[in-house]
């Protein structure tokens, strides 16, 4: 097998073990001894990537996963240029998520449940961080070579600098994570397929089948992202986007309501795509985000800022819904505190109905 990890795991790592295995990665299993009779284990063979489950006490170990990990980052071994994964029980990873000192160790945080009822999903994307790790050491840091573009002048300069600063430091897991988080899982210079429908106007929820004709047409394989990670997350430079727009249309993307961006392109390629329709609640059609909860098309208009995290300045907001804000109220914490009074005068406005 090309891939050769190493899990460890406290309990029966069989059904995972198997999982992982029949999708072409060799699997070595460490069940926790002692801190530093393991870590002697980890440093001692060449693995491609770690996989660890997040508790690793009910045996005779004495440490849990960030305690292993962050000694791998930072103990200088080769064994911090590889990919760290936690994989635990869905129970225990809110105990993760609450452990702010936790949050900078690991590559990809997985629940168990959720890798048994799709493991090829997440081997897929074990294997797509492997090959990130390689191609950065193996193309020293260089930007145009691990995101595959031709011109780096085209990337805001702040991005550029950031990732100059991970390179000066040899640090492959900051520099990935960096563009994994700044770049690949965001709305900003890349789109991924759900903001892409709704920018171009599509209810990709009953017509999948022709958006993805759309999208594999030569003018819009041109426009996609391949450098590291693009084959786990399907995204495209939205720039490329809108210049092949220009080409089909005289008129605005932004400004076109749905069903007239979905009749161009239509007319264009031949296709049946289906437009989308505002959420309940919402009542505009000029879309050019997603609903944060139903990821579903929204003109930000019709929405409110979610700021549940921060974001650098090349990428743009995230927004929730009013439908998505009041059927999720937990998620109110990140409005404004203007945005917050006004949802929930809507709220009550509606209830009085």
């Amino acid at each position: 097998m090309e891939y050769k990890i190493l899990y460890i795991e406290d309990e029966n790592a069989n059904s995972i073990k198997s999982d992982i295995e029949s999708d072409g990665i060799s699997v070595d299993v460490l069940q926790p001894a002692g801190f530093e009779m393991d870590l002697n284990k980890l440093c001692e063979n060449t693995y491609d990537a770690f996989i660890m489950d997040f508790r690793l006490t009910a045996g005779v170990g004495k440490v849990d996963a960030p305690t292993f990990a962050t000694t791998l980052r930072t103990e200088g071994t080769n064994q911090k240029k590889v990919p760290i994964i936690m994989i635990s029980t869905e129970r225990n990873l809110p105990h993760f998520e609450n452990d702010s000192t936790s949050q900078d160790l690991f590559d990809i945080v997985i629940g168990k449940e959720a890798f048994r009822r799709n493991h090829q999903k997440y081997t897929t994307r074990i294997k797509s961080f492997i090959e990130a790790y390689r191609t950065i050491a193996q193309f020293n840091f260089d930007i145009k070579t691990i995101l595959d573009i031709d011109d780096i002048s085209e990337l805001d300069y702040r991005f550029i600098f950031k990732l100059e600063c991970y390179k000066s430091r040899g640090d492959i897991y900051g520099y990935l994570r960096f563009i994994n988080n700044s770049l690949v899982r965001a709305i900003g210079p890349l789109v991924g397929p759900e903001v892409l429908a709704a920018r171009l106007g599509i209810d990709i929820n009953e017509d999948d089948k022709d958006f993805q004709k759309l999208v594999t047409m030569p003018e819009f394989t041109k426009c996609k992202y391949t450098g590291v990670l693009s084959n786990t997350y399907n995204r495209w430079w939205f720039d490329k986007i809108q210049i092949l727009w220009q080409s089909i249309s005289p008129v605005s993307l932004r400004r076109t309501i749905a069903k007239g961006r979905v009749d161009i392109l239509n007319q264009r390629y031949n296709l049946k795509l289906r437009y989308a329709i505002p959420l309940e609640m919402a009542t505009s059609s000029t879309f050019w985000t997603i609903c944060h909860e139903y990821k579903k098309p929204l003109d930000p208009t019709d929405g409110y800022q979610f700021r549940n995290r921060h974001l650098d300045e090349w990428l743009e907001p995230e927004y929730i819904s009013l439908k998505g804000a009041l059927e999720f109220p937990d998620k109110q914490e990140f409005l404004s505190p203007l945005d917050k009074e006004e949802v929930r005068s809507l709220g009550k406005e509606a209830n009085e109905r």
